[in-house]
């Protein structure tokens, strides 16, 4: 030992570099160079000298001469040895993973009397063993003692005992010597713990199924590292670290496929290992089992593979080769759940959505809200489950979506199935009936009494937390002809469209319900539809063209029906037409005649827009000071609606008073009124912010920015840079275009597009 610390010490001050940076150019711990110079390390690895040697330099007789001095040291003492199974070879992609565990264990090396315990929990195949026995090796040369593992077998249908596992591990503490182990539970126990008291050493605890299982194993003395690997997140286990893994990264699944298959295989069809990639959803053990395959057979490509397995009824057949099998490691997960999480997790196959809470799967199952809950909880602690961003949300991952839907059909008959799903679809088109009152900015439409939603915010939240499902919902309400129900989903969900103008694609919504309008033979519902279609093609898809003729269409319909109210409306959305033409007078003709329409049919709402978008065309005419009195009028008429309602009701009306403000402030821009246009324009924005509209704030934000910049007030750039940064975040490229332009130098005024 002491041989091979004086030539370490002396090639490396021959190099002339630090303990440090040799450590660094290694990959080796600084502790670990210092114990190696320092005689502390009883038996080194051969390959941690091998990695000192190169980032020395070292080559021909001196290299040769520091490894031979690894052969020459004394054997450990007969308590020093390891039982860790060997590596996995191609380990892709879990570095920051292996980074944590490590600085773990050499944070408890560094404390007197250490001793810690990390949980990595993770669903079957995303490679928990792999991680932890490559965490244990890499850890074995810095941690004095043995290196101890056992597979307590958590997932077979009878797993380890405590006692059993006590067995293995007394035998790796003696290194196989000592005579017989004591006869008794409880003596085998006493002898561990004394084992463990005085000597440090790692200990993996693979494969977990409960705390119970584990808590007997756990080493009582200092300088211990415990890894223990379980599906189930072990929650009662007291841990001074936890570690949940996930699935790979494309980039990171595609370079675990170029390691087992060779990267100019996979580099030549990038498309079809994309697909791979993804129908194997970056689980490890799938892309490993996929990999193999490919490796085995050359003349097979990836795509004639992602042929095959892109069947989902044939997919876990095909990513079963040897012992490495899909369905076999999700059926022991699944068959130790209880029933009720047992069928959660079969109906979840019923919802394609991206994640679930517990209100939509208590009507799947039939059960109370605090059942659906426990039993989604009980998934995730078995890892068949992932906690999504937002809490209280779950995420199911797709392979296991097929195993799921696997057992449906096995377990569940045809009309259990479809009363299942036909009750969560009631639920959730009921639900947007109900939120859908309390976002309709009209005063004298009250929301339901004694609903779900405490006011205008807690509704937009649930439809925004809930999109994936009642969008689900509608299209199965369109797809199986219940056409009311598409048509009052739509009618609900129009001021909440007029607020998110891209969670789903609204072109598709409200053209399944002019579809069931036509199929109903309901003219009137046909020229709704067809006018909120039209307002989706003008203000989110920016096909103006299209829009018209959607208009056109629902003013025949309105005027054959004798409808005012969706005459009005298709009159004021065709005021854009000759708006965006540069016909402001023809513009202005339109916008009279559908405020006396929507005025004639006792549009509240639809009056106070018309009339604003009126006096916005004037503006645009060139007489600010016309528009400012309409404004004003029609702010105080929408005002004088709201007294007597209760502030939880106003909320829903504040965005349109937002717009009112908003061209306020235009016009006082256009008379540089410079104090009074920013005093409106911050109105706007606070209405916009009180009523949850994200896409009027953003218009505040830019008409602010605009008019702060006119009049010469550098506060200007802060929010146009915060209007950039929101909107990006959004995905809304264009408006965020819009706010860079304002940027540049010498902007022009930003004129209002009419609404």
């Amino acid at each position: 030992m002491r041989q091979l610390a004086a030539l370490l010490r002396e090639h490396r001050m021959a190099a002339r570099i630090s303990q440090e940076a040799l450590a660094e150019t290694a990959g080796v711990a600084v502790r670990t160079v210092r114990n190696l110079e320092g005689s502390r390390i009883a038996r080194p690895r051969r390959r941690t000298v091998e990695e000192l040697a190169n980032a020395l330099g070292l080559t021909g007789e001196p290299r040769a001469r520091l490894l031979r001095t690894v052969h020459g040291i004394a054997p450990a003492p007969a308590w020093q040895h390891s039982s860790l199974p060997p590596v996995v070879p191609d380990f892709v992609g879990r570095q920051a993973e292996l980074d944590q565990l490590v600085a773990q264990a050499r944070c408890l090396a560094g404390q007197p009397g250490g001793n810690a315990t990390v949980v990595i929990s993770g669903q079957p195949g995303v490679g928990k063993t792999s991680l932890v026995v490559r965490a244990a090796h890499a850890l074995a040369a810095e941690i004095s003692g043995v290196a101890c593992h056992v597979d307590l077998r958590g997932m077979d249908l009878a797993p380890l005992s405590a006692d059993q596992a006590m067995e293995q591990l007394l035998t790796t503490l003696r290194g196989g010597r000592g005579g017989p182990l004591p006869p008794g539970p409880g003596e085998r126990l006493a002898l561990y713990r004394m084992l463990t008291a005085t000597r440090p050493g790692l200990l993996v605890l693979d494969n977990a199924a409960t705390e119970a299982q584990v808590r007997p194993l756990l080493p009582t003395g200092p300088g211990w590292l415990t890894l223990v690997s379980s599906r189930f997140s072990l929650g009662g286990l007291e841990s001074t670290g936890r570690l949940r893994l996930t699935d790979l990264d494309e980039a990171t699944a595609t370079r675990l496929l170029e390691e087992i298959v060779g990267a100019d295989r996979v580099s030549a069809e990038p498309e079809a290992t994309t697909e791979l990639v993804r129908l194997c959803t970056g689980l490890p053990l799938a892309l490993r089992v996929a990999a193999n395959r490919l490796a085995s057979r050359p003349s097979w490509s990836v795509g004639w593979l992602v042929e095959r397995i892109r069947d989902e009824t044939r997919r876990l057949d095909l990513l079963h080769p040897g012992d490495a099998r899909l369905r076999a490691g999700f059926s022991l997960s699944y068959d130790q759940l209880p029933e009720i999480a047992r069928r959660t997790l079969r109906r979840l196959a019923l919802l394609p959505w991206p994640d679930y809470s517990a209100a939509p799967v208590a009507r799947l199952l039939g059960v109370d809200v605090g059942a659906a809950e426990a039993a989604l909880e009980t998934l995730a602690d078995a890892s068949l489950l992932s906690p999504a961003a937002a809490p209280d949300r779950y995420l199911l991952h797709d392979l296991l979506r097929v195993f799921a839907a696997e057992r449906l059909a096995a377990e569940e008959p045809p009309v259990d199935r479809d009363e299942a799903a036909a009750r969560v679809r009631a639920w959730l088109l009921g639900m947007v009936g109900v939120a859908g009152r309390w976002l309709d900015p009209d005063p004298r439409r009250e929301p339901a009494a004694d609903t779900a939603f405490g006011g205008v915010h807690a509704a937009m939240a649930w439809l925004t937390a809930e999109r994936h499902g009642w969008w689900w919902a509608v299209r199965q309400a369109a797809a199986t002809g219940r056409h009311r129900d598409v048509i009052a989903a739509a009618d609900a969900l129009y001021w909440y469209s007029d607020r998110y103008h891209h969670v789903i694609d609204w072109s598709e919504l409200f053209g399944l319900a002019v579809t069931a309008a036509q199929a109903s033979g309901d003219t009137v519902a046909e020229a709704a539809q067809r006018n909120a279609l039209g307002w989706v093609q003008t203000m989110v898809l920016d096909r103006p063209a299209d829009a018209v003729a959607q208009h056109r269409e629902a003013l025949r319909l309105a005027a054959a029906a004798g409808d005012r109210r969706n005459l009005g409306w298709a009159c004021f959305y065709l005021t854009g037409e000759r708006y965006r033409a540069g016909d402001l007078a023809g513009a202005a003709e339109v916008c009279a005649r559908a405020l006396r329409e929507l005025t004639g049919a006792g549009d509240l709402t639809g009056r106070i827009i018309a009339s604003y978008t009126l006096a916005d065309i004037r503006r645009q005419r060139g007489d600010a000071g016309a528009a400012l009195t309409h404004l004003r009028r029609a702010l105080d008429d929408w005002q004088a609606a709201m007294v007597d309602l209760p502030a939880h009701h106003r909320l829903a009306s504040r965005p349109l008073t937002g717009w009112i403000h908003d061209r306020l402030g235009r016009a006082h821009a256009d008379l540089e009124q410079w104090p009074e246009a920013i005093a409106s324009m911050e109105a706007a924005a606070a209405d916009f912010a009180a009523g949850g509209d994200p896409y009027g704030s953003g218009e505040a934000a830019l008409g602010l920015a605009e008019a702060l910049l006119r009049a010469g007030d550098s506060r200007g750039e802060r929010v146009l840079l915060d209007a950039v940064r929101d909107f990006e975040a959004d995905g809304d490229q264009a408006r965020a275009a819009r706010a860079r332009r304002l940027l540049a130098p010498g902007p022009g005024p930003d004129t209002a597009n009419c609404r």
